[in-house]
């Protein structure tokens, strides 16, 4: 329950970031349309969390599609820039609501560790026929950031891979700073 409790927060400081920006915007169009469409995504999402009734839904999707959304919400969050690296796009087999709250929980960690000045990049390779989902920031490295809910984070993450088969990774990244990798292995990659 503590880790359910830790992602509705995440979620739900969003929405409040996402409305503050809606609330400058005189009227409801262009960007704040946007910022609208985004938090009702994330609305949605969090319903889904408290609806422990809800089935893993584990069809195929397109993951590019769904981290441009969270590196959109991502980006409007925090003071970090948050880019997604170009790439192909592939179809992942897996619970999208847990994906999505993995890649929230580590884009979150690594916003608060790139700080107002720093850059997290998030970029989808392939290797070998599985697929990593890497966020990598450009911060002091792991341990040295800021004081936050990474350890909670980064604990909810790794129990979340390994219930859809996937492995998280966390290493120095060239440069400084530190790379989350979420592994996923081949026979969870391709169709729909």
């Amino acid at each position: 329950m503590r880790s359910l409790l830790h992602d509705l927060g995440h979620g739900l400081a969003t929405l409040s970031y996402l409305a503050d920006g809606l609330r400058a915007d005189p009227a409801l169009h262009g960007d704040a349309l946007h910022r609208l469409q985004l938090m009702e995504m994330e609305l949605d999402r969090l319903m889904q969390l408290v609806d422990l009734r809800a089935q893993p839904r584990e069809g195929g999707f397109a993951l590019r599609e769904l981290l441009t959304q969270l590196v959109a919400v991502a980006s409007l969050r925090g003071p970090a820039e948050v880019v997604l690296e170009e790439g192909t796009d592939v179809t992942l087999r897996t619970d999208q609501t847990t994906l999505w709250r993995m890649v929230s929980n580590l884009l979150d960690n690594a916003v608060r560790a790139a700080g107002p000045d720093g850059r997290v990049a998030v970029a989808v390779r392939e290797v070998a026929g599985a697929v990593r989902v890497e966020i990598t920031d450009d911060g002091p490295g792991f341990g040295r950031g800021p004081r936050g809910a990474a350890s909670l984070g980064l604990g909810i993450v790794r129990a979340l891979a390994r219930r859809c088969g996937a492995e998280l990774r966390v290493d120095p990244a060239p440069g400084g700073g530190t790379c989350a990798r979420l592994v996923f292995p081949p026979h969870a990659v391709g169709g729909r």
